[in-house]
């Protein structure tokens, strides 16, 4: 007659050779794949259409890539080259479009910072495509910094003034500090002025610390990153030097300092899917869509003046350039 240890036992020993070995994030993410692009084999779709409809999926993060646990990864090994891209893949994923938010242009904004931060410049110059109208559909701040930015990158002197008394307003409202800290970067990225750059960024890591966001983007201010990288881009050298890195936890020095090195950055796919999901490959390599705004309603009245960013029409911009991509390639 069996004791109740012996008997505990030999279920243990029964279960532990039933037990699956756990998958890892890789396999996880990988056997997802096979689910998504299996559904969408089903509805025979033409291939303009299976693209349009994959993009649409992973604007809303399917299949779910794990960047927070490759994130922590990349922290551990402090490998600033494998983190940045990270950046990089995860800005090219959540520039996608195919997620409405209902805003204008500025909808792209925080994620074209991310895109800097890496960078990525013809990725960020091809969000804030040139000649946009003022960003006016959106959370202010976004639709502040989006014309700022826009006029800084591509020189618009006639832009420049307007969105210069926007940020100047701005920065002297009662809008939440990191907010007025990153507009009050810009201004100073525009004067020139070292110190209140350095003095800025550090007040913004403080605050925006506190705020509510991914945990991607807030484990690491990408956004503080991205400010420090275009300073880096539109300044000289002898006064971007000066600028003093943030001491705070959510700011990686690091990988900020690696801007100091003068190496042009060739950022690239952390993760390259296998053969077999190229697709995926394709298209977080290709370029963001140049952001294309409409105008549904057609009237007198402000409300019908209202602009929005046009997914459908990205969507599709997006696949005809995969599309042609890999006919030139077929072609070689």
């Amino acid at each position: 007659m069996k004791t109740f240890l012996q008997d505990s036992q030999e279920n243990s020993r029964k279960f532990s050779r039933s037990e699956k070995p756990q998958k890892s994030e890789t396999e996880l993410l990988l056997d997802e794949c096979g689910e998504v692009l299996a559904k969408l084999k089903k509805k025979n779709l033409t291939e303009r259409e299976f693209l349009c409809e994959l993009i649409k999926l992973m604007a809303f993060s399917i299949p779910q890539i794990p960047y927070e646990i490759w994130l922590e990864k990349c922290i551990e090994s402090g490998d600033v080259e494998a983190l940045n891209d990270l950046v990089f893949q995860y800005a090219r994923n959540e520039l996608l479009p195919g997620c409405e938010g209902g805003y204008d242009q500025c909808e792209r904004l925080i994620h074209t910072f991310l895109a800097l931060a890496c960078g990525d410049m013809s990725g960020a110059k091809n969000v804030m495509t040139h000649s946009m109208p003022p960003s006016t559909n959106g959370y202010r701040f976004l639709c502040v910094m989006s014309d700022l930015v826009s006029a800084l990158l591509w020189d618009d002197k006639k832009s420049l003034e307007p969105a210069l008394k926007k940020a100047r307003r701005f920065a002297d409202s009662k809008k939440p500090i990191n907010e007025r800290e990153a507009v009050k970067f810009i201004l100073a990225l525009h004067e020139k002025d070292a110190a209140a750059m350095s003095e800025s960024l550090s007040n913004f890591c403080v605050k925006v610390a506190r705020t509510a966001a991914p945990q991607f983007e807030k484990r690491i201010s990408f956004f503080a990153h991205g400010l420090y990288a275009l300073a880096h881009y539109l300044l000289p050298f002898e006064i971007f030097e000066r600028i003093c890195l943030p001491k705070a936890k959510n700011f990686n020095e690091n990988y900020a300092k690696r801007l100091l090195g003068g190496k042009p950055a060739q950022p690239k796919l952390y993760f390259s899917f296998p053969p077999e999901f190229e697709v995926f490959n394709q298209i977080l390599n290709a370029l963001p869509a140049k952001t294309v705004l409409c105008q549904p309603f057609d009237g007198p009245s402000p409300s019908d003046q209202i602009r929005f960013l046009d997914h459908d029409t990205m969507v599709e911009n997006l696949a005809d350039k995969i599309l042609k991509a890999r006919t030139l390639n077929q072609n070689l």
